[in-house]
């Protein structure tokens, strides 16, 4: 096993959430403001994202060496983060999408055939992975052990299995659960692609003759790969708001596509993190009354610091609606109103003023939390 892996197993794992991913590095710049991740702080040692999270592990991990650039150069891309950057937004470009789908909903059964693959083209997205992620200094970190693993979750498509796409040495074991699969790979902007490829929005990614979409879907256990890689503390960054009880509501119009889009993607994308943590919880609650002497016991004890929004993210994105293209605000209107976009909105508003918004967040709400997460980093094991 690789030195990183032996020394503390801390490992950071990352939600998906398209423009929501923002969050996150306002997190970590937060972390870093308080001392506790970096420099002088703790050391990542294995690096898990899934989505938009697979993008800001990747950073890390080429700046496994050294983490306040990462985050700095983290911070950056989603400061002047713009929508061009991301898919498409030229008219000729998403008319053309939209007559493909008009064709393919109409003709389809006559035609026998479809060509559309996703409502948005995310080929700028590739160029702007390729020039802005050092994959070369990825590998050189896990070879000096610098960094133990990285590892990115994706969807097959076509069997609807799992596969977590894995950067390591030789010699850090596979694992393999239920209908997941570990591939041993040298990461690159493809498998990035892949697991950011949210279904019906992005197309999927090839990748030596299988098609791949977002990691999220089949991903029921997040922090599976960081416990499977030998981690005994996670610090896990989702970027699901706040649950808020609203007890029995009564609607007098059935949902609009935009809102059923959105609690999709919700529950997909952003569930799983938290319930993954919240059985974590119960694991550690069961061992405590397990007695000392019983031998064998099939699970260990897992510290687990969960960071999660305190604001809701459709409320702020409703302030900057008005800034997402005119094109792609054009087709979002044909699924809803803008209240019943906004949703929506949050994960595809690539837009350097909300990110900017949605990192200063990050950072406030460790500010919030600041002592637990000071009593987190301070408890053996750094």
């Amino acid at each position: 096993m690789t030195q990183a892996l032996a020394r503390s197993k801390l490992a950071l794992v990352l939600s998906g959430g398209g423009a929501r991913g923002a969050y996150q590095a306002g997190v970590l710049r937060g972390l870093l403001d308080e001392g506790v991740l970096g420099a002088n702080g703790a050391a990542i040692d294995v690096l898990v994202g899934s989505s938009a999270g697979a993008l800001n592990a990747a950073m890390l991990a080429a700046h496994a060496d050294d983490v306040p650039e990462g985050v700095q150069r983290l911070g950056d891309l989603w400061s002047n983060l713009e929508a061009s950057q991301v898919f498409r937004t030229d008219l000729r470009s998403l008319g053309g999408i939209g007559m493909r789908w008009v064709r393919d909903l109409s003709f389809g059964g006559i035609l026998r055939q479809t060509g559309v693959k996703s409502l948005l083209d995310n080929a700028p997205l590739r160029e702007l992975l390729a020039s802005s992620i050092g994959f070369e200094r990825i590998r050189d970190n896990v070879a000096q052990g610098v960094l133990g693993a990285l590892a990115v979750p994706a969807t097959d498509l076509y069997t609807a299995d799992g596969v977590v796409f894995l950067d390591s040495l030789p010699d850090v074991p596979l694992w393999r659960r239920g209908r997941w699969r570990v591939e041993r790979t040298a990461i690159g902007v493809d498998h990035l692609l892949a697991s950011s490829a949210i279904p019906i929005f992005f197309p999927p990614i090839e990748i030596e003759g299988r098609y791949f979409g977002d990691g999220s879907v089949r991903n029921t256990a997040p922090l599976s790969p960081a416990i499977n890689l030998g981690a005994e503390r996670i610090v896990a960054i989702g970027v699901r708001q706040p649950n808020v009880e609203t007890g029995k509501r009564t609607h007098t119009h059935p949902p609009s596509i935009a809102q059923v889009a959105g609690a999709l993607l919700d529950a997909v994308m952003l569930d799983a993190i938290g319930t993954d943590v919240e059985h974590s919880e119960r694991v550690n609650s069961s061992l405590i009354a397990v007695p000392s002497d019983v031998p064998d016991h099939p699970f260990r004890w897992l510290d687990v610091l969960w960071l999660s929004p305190t604001k809701h993210f459709s409320d702020i994105a409703a302030e900057f609606a008005e800034r997402i293209p005119p094109t792609v605000r054009y087709l979002m209107r044909g699924l809803g109103n803008d209240e019943e976009t906004t949703e929506l909105a949050s994960y595809l508003l690539f837009d350097a003023e909300f990110c900017k918004r949605l990192i200063q967040l990050g950072r406030e709400d460790v500010l919030m939390r600041r002592e637990e997460i000071r009593a987190f980093f301070a408890r053996p094991g750094d």
